[in-house]
């Protein structure tokens, strides 16, 4: 008996690139909701889903769609609480997938996320630089090329710039990670803050009066031009455009549910998940709903969709005003003292500055994975003694998001970026299968898990029901992406350019997989096996 409990110890040893990781849990609950609340990046996503609907959805009303997607999303959060409840280590969906359905598809699903999610990386520097700051210089007065319209070697220099001084802040620690995120979290939201109140208690009329002096247009002229030129936002809530537009919806929650990637670097990461999955998700749907109703109050529904058909879409041709139309822009007509507007203004700017270290943290930590489980070259777990990093990882994803800045900023990834919803989608997808399944692929771990996920509805565990929903609701988001413009074209050249990510995906894992048999190395038992702490 005791030789073969040698025996069994000395193969675990040999399953993965050592007994332990490394690395080590400093994140307590606030740094864990901190974390997946900056994912959810509410400043970009308020101004993007405020931008690019009334341009594909002029009908649209996005407090309803934001109140339907809501319970749909909790599904989906769902799905990634039970599994961070389950196997809480670094890695997510790669160790969830890879321990359940397959490792090959848990290693596609990961990988084919981890790209998307650090493509976001990039995109937010570059609109960061070309959209978000030039309406902040708008507000503050600022004229210079630089903050108005730098060019793309500034901006390449500018992303190099942000790229190498996150990745020092990543290497320092978790923890310093940790106090520069509550830093930036309590500025940005103090503008945030002031930016709701100013809607909520500002009136619809002093934002005519004030657009009507300083803008150099009318309101009511807005209106006119918009609808001479074709736009009309409709009467009532049009529930077909409402409901494609929730795909906005599920695009701008995703990252409260990333508490498993990280979660072997978090203080009782099973309890902690729930505070920061469901807060994450609690707060973000309150503010979002909070927001939209509150810019359409403030604004006027009609007149945003009009202003932002003008600006950004098909009246672009005709558009003279000095600002684009985006939210930052438009904190120059809120109620109150001129350095207030300017502070609002700038809180949008540095809330990319806030969740940048969510993405990298995201981006080391699965690649770390990916390492521990040698399906990546064994140097990726390296982690300091000194700062519990994973140095050489962090180092990596940074040439990675350099790659990315280059592709985004001279090579058009930006536009890439619409078709990429379907990868994200397809993925997700695949979790919710793997969460379904789990009762009966792994009822030894589904044992383990929450009470609520457990108990059975006419015999079917209640997880199976929320993931199958979970599955259904990004199904119809890729339709919707693929049949209405939103997300491109149905065709073997934009599926392909969408889908390069898993395609790298498989022939890197078939070739590793491959190499490792030839070495003697039988990865399947790797896959039976959670990751150690």
């Amino acid at each position: 008996m005791a030789t073969t409990a040698a025996e069994s110890r000395a193969g675990g040893r040999e399953l993965f690139v050592r007994n332990a990781t490394g690395l080590v849990r400093e994140l307590n609950a606030f740094d864990a909701f901190n974390l997946v609340f900056s994912a959810v990046l509410i400043p970009v996503g308020i101004t993007q889903v405020m931008g690019f609907t009334p341009q594909f959805w002029p009908h649209a009303n996005m407090l309803a769609s934001f109140a339907i997607a809501t319970p749909l999303v909790a599904c989906f959060g769902l799905v990634y609480l039970y599994f961070t409840v389950l196997m809480p280590r670094s890695g997510g969906d790669y160790v969830w997938v890879s321990r359940t359905l397959h490792p090959s598809l848990g290693f596609i699903v990961n990988f084919a996320l981890t790209f998307v999610f650090l493509t976001w990386v990039a995109f937010n520097f570059t609109f960061m630089l070309s959209v978000v700051g030039p309406a902040a210089a708008y507000v503050a007065g600022l004229h210079s090329h630089y903050f108005t319209a730098p060019s793309n070697g500034e901006l390449m220099l500018v992303a190099t710039i942000l790229t190498a001084a996150f990745a020092l802040l990543m290497i320092v620690g978790v923890r310093s990670v940790a106090r520069y995120m509550a830093v930036t979290f309590a500025l940005v939201w103090i503008g945030m803050a002031g930016w709701i109140l100013a809607m909520l208690f500002g009136s619809h009329s002093h934002f005519v009066k004030e657009w009507n002096t300083q803008s150099g247009a009318t309101y009511t002229g807005i209106i006119h031009q918009a609808e001479h030129l074709g736009f009309n936002a409709g009467g009532g809530i049009a529930w077909g455009a409402t409901l494609f537009a929730m795909v906005y919806c599920f695009q701008v929650y995703t990252g409260f549910q990333w508490t498993g990637y990280f979660a072997g670097e978090i203080k009782n990461a099973r309890r902690t998940a729930v505070t920061s999955i469901v807060g994450g998700l609690a707060a973000s749907a309150v503010i979002y709903m909070l927001a939209v109703g509150l810019i359409y109050k403030y604004y006027g529904f009609k007149f945003f969709g009009s202003l932002v058909f003008l600006g950004l879409g098909g009246g672009s041709d005709h558009y003279h005003l000095a600002f684009s139309p985006y939210l930052a822009s438009l904190a120059n007509f809120l109620p109150g003292p001129h350095f207030f507007e300017i502070g609002v203004a700038a809180a949008f700017v540095l809330a990319i500055l806030w969740w940048t270290p969510t993405g990298f943290m995201l981006g080391t930590r699965n690649v770390f994975a990916w390492s521990f489980d040698r399906l990546a070259p064994q140097r990726l777990t390296d982690v300091s003694d000194r700062f519990h990093t994973p140095v050489i990882a962090t180092v990596f994803i940074a040439l990675v998001i350099e790659l990315l800045n280059y592709l985004n900023i001279y090579q058009g990834l930006g536009a890439y970026l619409l078709n990429i919803i379907a990868v994200m989608g397809s993925a997700f997808i695949v979790v919710s299968i793997a969460a379904a399944a789990t009762p009966w692929l792994r009822p030894d771990l589904h044992e383990t898990g929450p009470r609520w996920a457990t108990r059975p509805i006419a015999g079917i565990p209640v997880i199976t029901l929320v993931a199958l929903v979970s599955a259904v609701s990004w199904g119809f988001v890729i339709y919707v992406a693929f049949h209405t413009g939103f997300g491109g074209s149905i065709g073997w050249k934009p599926m392909l350019k969408a889908f390069t990510a898993p395609i790298i995906a498989i022939v890197w894992y078939v070739t590793v997989w491959s190499y490792r048999r030839s070495q003697g190395m039988d990865l399947t038992r790797t896959f039976h096996e959670i990751p150690p702490e």
